[in-house]
């Protein structure tokens, strides 16, 4: 069950995914295809989406996010994966 001890490893690690000054909020991670998949909202550029890839091991392929979208997001993103295909939805203003 070496999945399940990945997970238990990283949920007992504590390690920064981006390390801007800006505020961060509204995460949501998926696991797809080996890796973890994080967006969040983040002020950096007004209201923008961000987004990086972390290995299961904690590696951190996209170091502070890799830009996304720019507009009035205010509630963050949800992702899913349905074993083939991984969908990242947000909604913007209203």
């Amino acid at each position: 069950m070496i999945a399940g001890q990945l997970l238990l490893i990283l949920l007992i690690s504590d390690f920064p995914i981006c390390e801007q000054s800006e505020f961060q909020y509204y995460p949501s991670v998926v696991y797809a295809d080996s890796t973890y998949y994080a967006f969040w909202s983040d002020l950096r550029y007004a209201a923008s989406i961000f987004a990086a890839r972390v290995q299961p091991d904690g590696t951190v392929l996209d170091t502070n996010g890799r830009f996304l979208y720019h507009g009035t997001t205010t509630h963050g993103v949800r992702a899913a994966f349905d074993g083939q295909n991984l969908l990242a939805v947000f909604r913007d203003s209203c």
